[in-house]
């Protein structure tokens, strides 16, 4: 009964934008504390809070966004509704936004102490690691620290080669875990073909990863985990460790008002990506922006800044009828 009155109280103060000194841990950090990982579970926000949705409204007189992007998306958490859409529906490879589903398919099927040997196809991956050591032992509640926050590919490869049973090798196993979850969402123009986005061949849309963020959302988790500036991830040993800091300028540098996520991604194919979420005076926006137009590292921050900032300040949001 004390948990369960944590955990309300935990996403309520979230979702009114206020904090207390005993629910500043989410509902997965406090098993964590008690020493019971295994019994870390998601958490239905629709369920939990029916009375706080809103159903948001453009005012009328708002301007033009001039998001500088080839496809973008603005939704509010809660209701799900579309505010502002640019080329929602084409498909585009999605780079490292992959990894959100990456992370909801490990929570659906793996223990948070599971250990994993670090195999040297994962620790090679190119592209951003969390510098994984070959043989290296590690949970997964780690390598979900590597992989969200840092983007690491060689937590992406790690995290899928564990599915294999002894006699299996390869991401094909967990990348067919993927696609199913992605059907099961709904997400129609989405095909995934590695666990981290980088084989270009894969695509999604602005709008398929919004439905994919309003899932990984509903694990306390996971929102804990993009919410972080930096953390240090650790082998099951403690002797190696790996310095994280989130790819999301939203959360760290920027420090933007009421970021807490989510993820980052870039390949010269799919161009400069990031998936966002913020939330201020009880409402939560989530933004993606795909493909900006200026080749810059900021360029998928500033856009997404944008976006959030033209959402805030344009929508208005009234008590749904009963």
């Amino acid at each position: 009964m004390i948990e369960k009155s944590l955990f309300f109280v935990s996403i309520l103060s979230s979702i009114l934008g206020f904090s207390l000194p005993e629910t500043k841990f989410d509902y997965a950090i406090y098993k964590l504390e008690q020493k019971n990982i295994n019994s870390v579970v998601a958490s239905e926000i629709d369920n939990y809070l029916p009375e706080l949705v809103r159903m948001p409204e453009v005012y009328k007189n708002a301007p033009d966004a001039g998001i500088r992007a080839n496809n973008y998306i603005l939704a509010d958490l809660e209701s799900a509704k579309i505010l502002l859409k640019k080329g929602e529906n084409t498909r585009v490879p999605i780079a490292s936004t992959t990894k959100i589903m990456t992370a909801i398919v490990t929570l659906e099927n793996y223990e948070l102490d599971d250990v994993v040997t670090i195999s040297a196809e994962a620790a090679y991956q190119a592209g951003a690691d969390a510098f994984l050591r070959v043989g290296e032992e590690i949970t997964v509640y780690e390598l979900l620290h590597c992989l969200l926050i840092k983007s690491g590919n060689d937590s992406a490869y790690a995290l899928a080669e564990y599915l294999n049973d002894s006699d299996e090798v390869g991401i094909n196993k967990f990348v067919d875990k993927m696609n199913e979850k992605a059907s099961e969402l709904n997400m129609t123009n989405t095909k995934y073909m590695d666990p981290a986005g980088l084989d270009v061949s894969g695509y999604s849309t602005a709008h398929d990863l919004f439905l994919v963020t309003r899932e990984a959302l509903k694990n306390n988790l996971f929102q804990n985990i993009v919410s972080l500036e930096q953390y240090v991830a650790r082998n099951v040993d403690n002797t190696i460790f790996h310095e994280l800091k989130n790819s999301n300028r939203l959360v760290g540098e920027y420090k933007y008002d009421g970021a807490f996520g989510v993820k980052t991604g870039y390949m010269p194919e799919a161009g400069h990506c990031l998936v966002s979420v913020a939330s201020r005076d009880g409402h939560i926006l989530i933004g993606v922006v795909l493909h900006t137009y200026l080749d810059t590292v900021t360029a998928s921050a500033d856009e997404s800044v944008r976006l959030l900032d033209w959402g805030f300040e344009n929508i208005d949001w009234h008590k749904k009828d009963a």
